[in-house]
């Protein structure tokens, strides 16, 4: 068997393996795997294939890694995003900075976010933040 079989076969079985994982890290090994393909297919020595293989894996890893980086979601979990500008109501003031709320028909933790002004009599506020369970309201 010719050595640009086996680096394609290779790639074939890390776009499959893929399919199961959805990273996109093994993609961009394949990627690398089938250029080593083409360079055999084009009569390049050894060295040269596995050359190729190495820095284009390395590149097409590493430029996942900093999209993803770029990709960071608002505090690590996609499902606290929807909740920053939502409307809370106030169902008592614990003191002049915390109170507790209602909010998705639970009472939770909130407090006043650091340049907000005090209004005890205000019963809507909206979500800035959230910080663990609690809610950083203005």
């Amino acid at each position: 068997m010719e050595a640009y079989w086996i680096w394609w076969l290779a790639a074939v079985v890390l776009v499959i393996a893929e399919m199961l994982s959805g990273t996109f890290y093994l993609l961009a090994v394949a990627f690398g795997l089938a250029a080593a393909g083409l360079a055999a297919y084009l009569g390049a020595e050894w060295t040269a294939q596995a050359s190729v293989a190495a820095v284009l894996c390395t590149i097409s890893v590493g430029g996942i890694y900093f999209w993803k980086q770029k990709q960071v979601e608002p505090h690590g979990q996609a499902n606290l995003v929807y909740d920053i500008g939502q409307t809370v109501h106030i169902i008592q003031w614990l003191d002049e900075r915390h109170a507790r709320v209602s909010y998705r028909g639970a009472e939770w933790d909130a407090e006043l976010a650091g340049n907000s002004p005090v209004d005890a009599a205000r019963q809507a506020w909206r979500i800035k933040d959230i910080a663990g369970s609690r809610l950083i309201i203005e």
